[in-house]
């Protein structure tokens, strides 16, 4: 069952580092569970977040681009995606201690038809809520690859009471086969799945009162970031790793991949006063299938590029040689306009609290042509829009290299969450000198509802759910095109002393000379650490609403509804005071830390609208249903004045401190804006009264018969979700 691959038995070559290295490494996972519950014991405990069993759920539908593309494409398509599931698996462990566990249980346990589980459920006394708890809970961990929230990054609990889960677990057809390793599971994740006190509630390093699984419990912040620079120093990537303490001053660097060696950094290393072992091969078994599955995909590839771009993948899992993942990103770059299009590695930081290791992802989707070909023309005049953002030609790169820009039918999705937009790959140095794609998922966008639209004006209502999609897509473009696909860092070539800016410039800010620039090899993410995630998120959203002020996006986009761009534009603009609402939420009120890069963004462009004053975004306090309520408006007619204006001098700081690497001037620049007052943490308190659950997404999966690919559309990864809308 592979559970708990990080209680394996340490390396031989830490065996004689102490007697107990051995034990603290293999009793790691009780240690977590109980030695840090009794730390605690005496701290309040917040409300428990429980997956409420009303939840609806998404149906990402691409059933008709599906149909219209070839047998072959569909045999690429689904081998792709198997391979892409397959070692999503490994998601899990980078979620928590005990999601593995749970992923095992929950497999084994929905093996057989949903109808023959819960009538033997009833027989065993479970009640109709009950059952609805379970699968809610169930649903939720298989969405999020574990039992923290993928946005938000916060633990839920079962609502299901713990007697009653283990009934439902011994209802299976497979318990008698598996009992040993069922009971072996629940009995080590059954008290933990239930904590939600500090520091099981949220992801994070144990001093900073946070659980995360790419570290083990007993390292600190401190000694991950020493170990960051052991890892600058000997040039290993840690994007594919996770990192362990075997004993005072002794750690364990494992990459992922099938095979052990091979690379001639795989050995124990003496640095400074540490012992760190690095060794490859975790997760063997999983990248082993999607790797079987990646050659099978080899013989259905459109072209020579795919051809190369599969195999730089295959070689890539391999060993764990992150060099060969950037040459797949390369040849991924090249392959333009594919009809089926597909990325796969471990890709985003978001979920690591130090930023520097990635989450696996891997996706198939399929072309949309009537929105590619508006993406293309605006990809075409991307360098004239460029010259409209608020920095000088000394902070944006000499060449902007057009990406490939397409709209997409999401397929497969195997990860964590789907996002709305990409922009690929996110290795600085190949976006600098080779380029990066653009994509946009038409059909994970979520749709609003009169139920569900919550602070906007009645006024407004209408509007906003009739120019949501519109909105998003125009905000989506520019952000992933123009906000992600901008700009250049100033670096100095170690080897040879030579600036890529000239010597004279000055921090305008100071009006010094710019000492902070990027060294060889440093990149926005290493120099700006955990902040970097939403910096960027905010600087790229930044970009798509200062752009939206312009007539040409609008022209590309929207050509022959010259009408309705200014409703588009004015509920662009009404969306990210919106979503600072609403991202309150995601505000922890004990560590004072944003739990989501994406809505931290989202509230601190809120507060640049709100401290340009002169009326543009102001609140209304009321009564709705009894309890306290608030009201975001927006005067739409200062949008593109006063609103420009404050966004435009926000944006150019914000660029250019992460331009010439000054962390320090830039953290404290976000800082200012992120903070929540008092009259914030009173609509948050609003925004908690009027919380709605987060949609589930439900993904259709690919099934050969016969030879053949069909894409049934109630198959589904998570099958046992609470319900689904009609949408067949």
């Amino acid at each position: 069952l592979f559970f708990f691959l990080m209680i394996r038995r340490p390396p031989r070559s830490t065996q004689g580092v102490s007697s107990a290295a051995s034990d603290v490494y293999k009793r790691q996972y009780q240690r977590r569970v109980h030695g840090i519950y009794l730390d605690i014991k005496d701290m309040s405990i917040p409300q428990k977040d429980f997956i409420q069993v009303e939840t609806s759920v998404d149906f990402q539908d691409a059933a008709a681009a599906w149909n219209l593309i070839t047998k072959k494409e569909q045999l690429y398509a689904y081998y792709f995606s198997k391979a892409s599931w397959e070692a999503a698996k490994i998601c899990t462990f980078q979620r928590s201690y005990e999601s593995p566990g749970l992923f095992v249980l929950f497999r084994l346990l929905f093996s057989e038809g949903i109808e023959q589980l819960k009538a033997k459920a009833m027989k065993k006394g479970i009640s109709e809520e009950e059952w609805k708890q379970m699968l809610a809970y169930s649903a939720a961990v298989l969405q999020n690859c574990g039992n923290y929230k993928s946005f938000g990054d916060k633990k839920f609990v079962p609502q299901i009471p713990p007697q009653k889960f283990l009934d439902i677990l011994t209802c299976s057809s497979n318990f008698a086969e598996f009992n040993e390793a069922i009971m072996d599971i629940w009995n080590s994740v059954k008290d933990v799945i239930y904590l939600s006190d500090p520091p099981f509630q949220t992801l994070g390093f144990r001093d900073a009162n946070g659980l995360t699984s790419y570290y083990s419990a007993n390292m600190t912040k401190a000694e991950a970031i020493k170990i960051k620079e052991f890892e600058q120093a000997e040039h290993i990537s840690p994007i594919n790793t996770r990192l362990l303490k075997l004993a005072e001053k002794v750690y364990w660097l494992r990459l992922a991949s099938v095979e052990k060696g091979n690379l001639p950094y795989v050995k124990t290393h003496q640095w400074k006063d540490c012992q760190i072992i690095v060794e490859n091969g975790e997760f063997s078994p999983f990248l082993k299938k999607a790797v079987e599955n990646l050659k099978k995909s080899v013989d259905y590839a459109a072209n020579d590029n795919q051809v190369q771009m599969l195999k730089a993948y295959i070689e890539h899992f391999l060993y764990g040689d992150m060099e060969k993942h950037k040459d797949s990103q390369k040849i991924w770059i090249k392959d333009v306009n594919p009809t089926v299009e597909t990325d796969i590695g471990f890709i985003e930081t978001y979920v690591d609290p130090l930023g520097v290791r990635a989450e696996f992802e891997g996706f198939v989707s399929i072309v949309n042509k009537d929105e590619s070909q508006k993406l293309f023309s605006l990809v075409t005049h991307a360098s004239e829009l460029i010259k409209k953002l608020p920095w000088g030609p000394q902070y944006e790169k000499e060449e902007f290299k057009k990406p490939d820009f397409t709209s997409l039918e999401v397929v497969t999705f195997a990860g964590s969450e789907t996002p709305l937009g990409i922009c690929l790959p996110n290795y600085d140095d190949v976006r600098q000198t080779v380029g990066y794609k653009n994509v946009n998922l038409s059909n994970a966008y979520p749709l609003p509802t009169l139920k569900n639209v919550r602070f906007v004006h009645e006024s407004d209502i209408d509007l906003y759910i009739k120019y949501f999609k519109d909105s998003e897509f125009l905000l989506v473009a520019l952000h992933e095109l123009l906000g992600h696909g901008s700009g250049k860092l100033l670096q100095v070539d170690d080897k040879t002393g030579k600036l890529n800016f000239p010597e004279d410039l000055k921090n305008p800010y100071t009006g010094q000379p710019i000492t902070t620039y990027y060294k060889s090899g440093e990149t926005f993410d290493s120099r700006f650490g955990h902040l970097h995630s939403p910096y960027e998120e905010c600087r790229a959203d930044s970009v798509a609403y200062f752009l939206s002020c312009f007539n040409e996006p609008m022209d590309i986009l929207f050509k022959g509804r010259e009408s309705e761009w200014d409703d588009i534009v004015y509920m662009a603009w009404h969306s990210i005071v919106i979503c600072g609402i609403k991202g309150l939420e995601h505000f922890n009120i004990e560590s004072k830390q944003w739990m989501q890069a994406h809505v931290n963004a989202a509230y601190v462009i809120m507060k640049v609208l709100l401290e340009a004053k002169d009326g543009l975004v102001t609140f209304e306090y009321c009564q709705r249903e009894g309890k306290d309520y608030v009201v975001a408006k927006l005067d739409r007619t200062k949008i593109k004045t006063v609103g420009k204006a404050a966004l435009s001098a926000f944006l150019s700081k914000l660029h250019i401190l992460k331009a010439i690497g000054d962390f320090e001037a830039g953290k404290e620049f976000f800082k200012h804006y992120s903070e929540v007052d008092e009259e914030m943490l009173k609509i948050r308190q609003i925004t908690m009264m009027h919380k709605i659950p987060r949609k589930l997404q439900l993904q259709g999966l690919s099934l050969i018969h016969i030879s053949e690919p069909t894409r049934p559309e109630r198959i589904s990864y998570a099958v046992f979700c609470l319900k689904k809308k009609k949408k067949t």
